[in-house]
């Protein structure tokens, strides 16, 4: 009887991610096509779903068919008309919007090479499953990582919230190649605690396609090596040697890029206006400056603690998350949530040390809980969104919007907080073990 119990639970787990996960999809769909009404009724254009790939595809075409130069005006002309169907005017308000220029430094030209060699629509195609690949792998390493064992049910209910998540599905309905940086993000860490040292060092410089991914956590990495640096100088000779191969290669391959990148940069944060994760909830700048002066002391003084643990310690674990955390509030994006996948090595840091945590006091106990909450609830307010009407409403479902957003946007706070309660109650330098009761 406890066995025909136990399977039934496991249906009814399996069903409920079903049909969360496939609210969440339909939700998504929906109010992308909501949000491109509104832009046509607001500005006059009708850009063409193109997505992000469009212009980093665009850009390694001009360049390794034709050697032109992705950063320069021609190509930005045709990347605004091969969008908007014309050249954007800055001087008119309605027409200052992301002008779809190449943005990325020329090395990732070479991830490109392979895609553009064919018409757009395949390219899209294959990009969307590398994507895809990139975010069940990253899920993958960072278990790894974390030593992180669980049953097949449990591994199949977490892979389709996680693919199903509001970071994830915005980033491959925009093609953003922020899930093969953080992939790579998610390798460095496990070759740290597998002691590869060197092939660490080389996939955090491969992250650097992506630099505000990678940033903060080529810091703290810098951090934990220096205090140690006969044992782990080889993570900072693996790092330069790669990024160092990089750089040479963008040289050979675009000479001069160097002088372009920078103002290619200054042109994309003017014209998306793009704003911190503190900045977008509180406009006010003292506000947020305040809050950002605190998270970055907090964190910053965690790191000082933790930066002579071993790398497959909890405090190692709990300080890497740290900063991933930090870069999802204080480092700029375009759009707000994408980038909270960096969020997923706390997720599975608290499910790690659950036990601990729900064996803990009150507080500890209603903490974890709050977090759970942030975590879980978009799912359940899609299934809601999706609800009534059931037929597409643009007005509806931009209103409905925030509410998703709102519990989405709870998560980084909710995720310091549970980082500081396990700073607290698990011993920060034993080594985690393999392996979990799944009981959990």
């Amino acid at each position: 009887m406890r066995t025909i119990k136990f399977s039934i639970q496991h249906l009814a787990l399996l069903l409920l991610v079903l049909v969360v996960s496939s609210s969440m999809c339909l939700y998504w769909h929906r109010y992308d096509k909501a949000v491109l009404a509104a832009l046509e009724s607001r500005s006059g254009l009708k850009p063409k779903a193109l997505t992000d790939l469009y212009p980093s595809w665009y850009g390694a075409r001009e360049l390794l068919l034709h050697r032109r130069d992705p950063y320069g005006v021609d190509v930005n002309r045709e990347l605004q008309i091969a969008f908007y169907g014309k050249e954007l005017d800055p001087s008119r308000p309605e027409e200052r919007i992301n002008q779809q220029r190449f943005v990325y430094p020329p090395y990732f030209i070479f991830f490109m090479a392979p895609l553009c060699w064919m018409q757009f629509h395949a390219a899209q195609t294959i990009f969307w499953w590398v994507q895809v690949a990139c975010a069940s792998f990253q899920l993958f390493l960072w278990l790894r990582f974390l030593r992180l064992e669980l049953s097949q049910i449990t591994l199949v209910a977490l892979f389709a919230l996680i693919l199903t998540s509001i970071p994830v599905i915005q980033n491959l309905s925009i093609l953003q190649p922020f899930l093969l940086a953080a992939c790579f993000l998610a390798g460095a860490a496990v070759a740290v605690v597998n002691g590869r040292l060197f092939l660490a060092g080389t996939l955090l410089a491969l992250a650097t396609v992506k630099p505000q991914v990678c940033l903060l956590a080529t810091a703290w990495f810098a951090l934990w090596a220096c205090s140690d640096w006969r044992h782990r100088r080889t993570f900072l000779l693996g790092f330069t040697t790669m990024l160092t191969a990089l750089l040479l290669a963008s040289e050979w391959l675009l000479p001069g890029w160097w002088r372009e990148y920078p103002g290619a940069l200054r042109a994309y944060a003017e014209y998306t206006k793009a704003s911190t994760f503190l900045a977008t909830l509180f406009p006010e700048p003292a506000v947020h400056g305040f809050l950002t002066v605190l998270i970055v002391t907090v964190v910053a003084v965690f790191c000082w603690k933790a930066r002579s643990m071993p790398p497959g310690s909890t405090g190692f674990a709990v300080a890497l998350s740290m900063v991933l955390t930090l870069t999802v509030c204080v480092v700029p994006a375009m759009v707000q949530p994408f980038n909270h996948v960096l969020l997923l090595p706390t997720v599975l840091l608290t499910i790690r040390h659950w036990k601990e945590l729900r064996q803990n006091s009150f507080v500890v106990r209603a903490s974890t809980l709050v977090f759970c909450i942030s975590a879980l609830l978009p799912w359940l307010l899609a299934a809601v969104a999706i609800g009534s009407p059931f037929v597409a409403h643009n007005s509806w479902f931009l209103e409905m919007w925030s509410v998703p957003l709102a519990a989405s946007m709870a998560l980084p706070f909710a995720a310091f907080g549970v980082l500081i309660l396990l700073w607290k109650v698990t011993p920060l330098e034993a080594t985690i073990p393999y392996g979990i009761d799944d009981s959990t």
